[in-house]
């Protein structure tokens, strides 16, 4: 009985996520992503096998928009690439997908299933707002990150 609070420490700490890469920006405190604040995370991929690739957004009940228009840039392959991609974050009753804490909504998608990169190495990934508003009211924070998608 007396090890019952370490096990319970230690099971806390190994049911966590496989994050490979986790990369968060929080935005000022006035919770507004500005179109010329990119955000860029250079990351090191060790091994050549799939991996899903996550983007996540945190963001109040204020955000004005049931989804978000971005522009991706990375260089997972051998040449640079730019996709834009429209990403819905709420149903069209507004209802908001994702998890809820207070007036904080945390919203992850699934940009890329079973990834595999061409090469192990250095990488990078360039995300910004692409909407027609040069700044977007009520995003708190950006989130990217890699999973391992198993062997």
């Amino acid at each position: 009985m007396k090890y019952l609070p370490l096990l319970l420490l230690l099971l806390l700490f190994s049911c966590g996520n496989n994050h490979v890469v986790f990369v968060e920006k929080d935005l000022p405190d006035n919770n507004i992503w500005l179109y010329a604040d990119f955000f860029n995370a250079s990351f090191d991929v060790e091994r050549n096998v799939p991996y899903d690739i996550y983007f996540g957004l945190e963001h109040t009940g204020d955000y004005p928009y049931e989804n978000i228009y971005l522009r991706i840039t990375d260089d997972f392959k051998e040449k640079k690439d730019t996709d834009i991609v429209s990403i819905n974050l709420s149903n069209p009753y507004g209802i908001w997908y994702g998890k809820k804490s207070g007036d904080i909504y945390s919203f992850n998608t699934l940009l890329r299933k079973s990834f595999k990169f061409d090469k192990p190495g250095k990488h990078s990934i360039k995300i910004e707002q692409f909407t027609r508003k040069d700044s977007l009211e009520g995003v708190k924070a950006i989130k990217f990150y890699i999973d391992s998608a198993g062997e």
